[in-house]
């Protein structure tokens, strides 16, 4: 055979050798993330949408007339001062500044509005602002000079999801024209705990409209009264329904926000803006007057860009509220002081599951880290299930829509004045509505709905506790909101932490999932993490 031949041969074993480990390699991708490339072209269809020119004809204005002079007597110096200790400290650190005289929650509250009339028109993080905003820092600040300090957010600005409601005169709106005017009764009952812990409430924040569950088109962040809210790293997916209360919060224009998930609307906006969140054990938080997609999965939770002040928050969301039976479980649960020392033989199952490229690498190093931290790391397969969340949506969002609506004195009864309202309107329905028309209409009955939250519960709670268990794991370890089916259907808690970037700087988060009532566990878990970690930064605004 001459050296040309052989040469041609090589060549040709080497092609098909090439051809052979990209197919097998595409075979095993497909087993890992079946969705893969479907993922991939939703995230570019997100982005291409978030970023495009756009205009928008109802988009509320925010009005800073009864700030104005404050705002202008604000210093540069005075500014920068408190832009570098807002991104380090945490809450407890900046309730002990207040207490030692050194910081006041005036100079916060008017440092956090100054920075919303800075960059929201950019960010679009935001729906309204607090008109009171200034006079509730400076009664706080009151309070605490006459020794008053009434719990451990005494006089923190916080912000939220415009789908929590508040007593006027902030409107609650969940984006949607039709609720444009919509000032609900009262307050809330997590929003009237975080007012007796001494909470000054910012404003209220962008969502996808009707918390992302108004068509199958929709694009995440979009409203029709906020606009496209826009990811401040850069240009990427901004993240799911709760994506304002995200943005608000990473970009610095809130010390923390509560935002709201019914399946991966916390973790997945959270792990794109690089922050910290909890979706706790359904039942810890009460559903009072949060416009509802359906009781049976929805809850709140806060969104904060340090790990101790999940804790914080959620000692004070936490509680026991007579006008949500499902609180019954938080009846004597005391949000326990939060560890980040890892418990020993701590066993953490990695669930493997790839969406895109840098998530393999971000979880490695997570994982090493737990294993630094003391703890095993075992890979385990990613749990397929054929859970029917669908209907239980659709069905939910039919009956407990009207529910909300009836309870809080709003001027329209249900999805049917909402339907008919954007058909008149057709700017008020830019990406259509088609979800909320087949929730108008879906046939479940309500003793058939019942019955599927429940079996979708218990399936949850089965085929996770059944991983763990098969495993001898304690936790489970994934790639943002992959889990989301099984840990919004099962009500069990999700702790999201930023683990890395990828190469375009866009964030990448990962979950720590465990049974119920394990949410202090989860919360010390990733404060550790992130610490050992240490690649946390915030996004450069400009």
């Amino acid at each position: 055979m001459s050296r040309g031949v052989r040469l041609y041969v090589a060549l040709v074993l080497l092609v098909v050798g090439l051809v052979v480990w990209w197919v097998m390699s595409q075979a095993a991708e497909k087993r890992l993330n079946p969705n893969k490339r479907d993922w991939e072209s939703f995230v570019a269809r997100q982005v291409a949408e978030q970023t495009a020119p756009s205009s928008y004809p109802l988009r509320r204005k925010l009005d800073f007339t009864p700030f104005e002079a404050a705002l202008n007597r604000l210093e540069a110096e005075t500014l920068e001062r408190l832009q570098t200790l807002t991104q380090q400290a945490t809450i407890a650190e900046l309730q002990a500044l207040m207490q030692a005289g050194q910081l006041t929650s005036e100079e916060l509250t008017l440092f956090y509005l100054w920075r919303i009339r800075r960059y929201n028109d950019q960010l679009r993080a935001y729906l309204e602002v607090n008109p009171e905003a200034l006079e509730e820092a400076r009664a706080r600040d009151q309070e605490r000079q006459q020794g008053q300090v009434r719990g451990l957010l005494h006089g923190i600005p916080i912000s939220l999801k415009d789908n929590i409601s508040t007593r006027g005169p902030l409107h609650t709106t969940a984006g949607a024209a039709v609720l444009s005017q919509h000032i609900a009764d009262q307050d809330a009952f997590i929003v009237q705990r975080l007012r007796a812990a001494g909470a000054v409430v910012l404003g209220k924040n962008n969502l996808s409209e009707w918390a992302n569950f108004m068509t199958s088109q929709s694009v995440n962040g979009y409203s029709t009264l906020g606009g496209h809210t826009r990811n401040p790293y850069g240009p990427f997916d901004v993240g799911g329904s709760s994506s304002g209360t995200a943005v608000a919060v990473a970009a610095n224009l809130a010390v923390a926000g509560i935002g709201t998930e019914t399946s991966g609307s916390l973790v997945y906006p959270a792990a794109q803006n690089s922050l910290f969140t909890l979706k706790p054990t359904l039942g810890l938080v009460s559903r009072d007057r949060i416009i509802p997609i359906t009781a049976a999965q929805d809850t709140a939770g806060p969104m904060t860009k340090k790990a101790p002040d999940l804790a914080v928050l959620m000692s004070v969301l936490t509680g026991y509220d007579p006008g949500d039976p499902q609180t019954q479980m938080a009846r004597g649960f005391t949000f326990p002081t939060v560890s980040p020392s890892p418990p020993a033989a701590l066993r953490v199952g990695w669930v493997q599951h790839i969406q895109r490229r840098g998530d393999q690498e971000a979880l490695e190093q997570v994982a090493q880290a737990l294993q630094n931290l003391g703890a095993v790391v075992v890979p385990v397969p990613f749990p397929e299930s054929s859970i029917e969340m669908m209907p239980v949506l659709h069905a939910g969002m039919r009956r407990d829509l009207a529910h909300y609506l009836k309870t809080t004195g709003a001027a329209i009864e249900g999805l049917q004045d909402v339907i008919e309202y954007n058909r008149q309107h057709p700017e008020a329905m830019r990406y259509g509505q088609n979800l909320l028309e087949v929730s108008l209409s879906h046939p479940l009955s309500d003793a058939e709905y019942q019955a599927l939250v429940q079996k979708n519960r218990q399936q949850g709670r089965e085929r996770l506790l059944e991983l763990m268990q098969a495993h001898r794991v304690d936790v489970l370890l994934a790639i943002s909101n992959s889990l989301s089916l099984l840990t919004s259907t099962s009500g069990f808690p999700v702790v999201n932490f930023p683990a890395g970037y990828r190469e375009s700087g866009e964030p990448v988060g990962a979950s720590l999932v465990g049974p119920a009532l394990q949410d202090p566990l989860l919360i010390g878990l990733a404060q550790a993490v992130v610490e050992r970690l240490g690649i946390h930064r915030p996004p450069i605004l400009r």
